[in-house]
């Protein structure tokens, strides 16, 4: 299978996905996102979360430059070592973002 070939079946496997990314500040989890959007620009919900609420909206920005608004970006702030945090985490997402297909536990 070719990479243009591949690529294509990637995007037609994450098209209408919603994807939660924690930690996606730097590193790993700021790499998998690009990665994601890079893969399928087009229907795709992202849910990026870290500590540093700044470096998010960064990523934001970027990844709406390089792909264009085909993917919907969802930040929020949150430490995965608060449980409060967590627990009231989902619940506050808004309503087309609740329903995550694949989770990126990175933090």
């Amino acid at each position: 299978m070719n990479a243009k070939m591949s690529s294509s079946v990637i995007s037609k496997r994450l098209e209408g996905k919603t994807i939660l990314i924690t930690g996606a500040s730097s590193g790993i989890g700021r790499s998998t996102a690009i990665e994601f959007a890079r893969s399928c620009p087009r229907n795709l919900r992202l849910i990026l979360t870290a500590r540093r609420i700044g470096a998010l909206y960064e990523l934001t920005s970027q990844i709406n430059k390089e792909v264009g608004d085909g993917v919907k970006i969802f930040v929020y702030q949150l430490d995965v070592s608060k449980l409060d945090e967590v627990d009231s985490f989902v619940s506050s997402l808004p309503e087309d973002f609740q329903e995550i297909d694949i989770l990126v536990n990175n933090a």
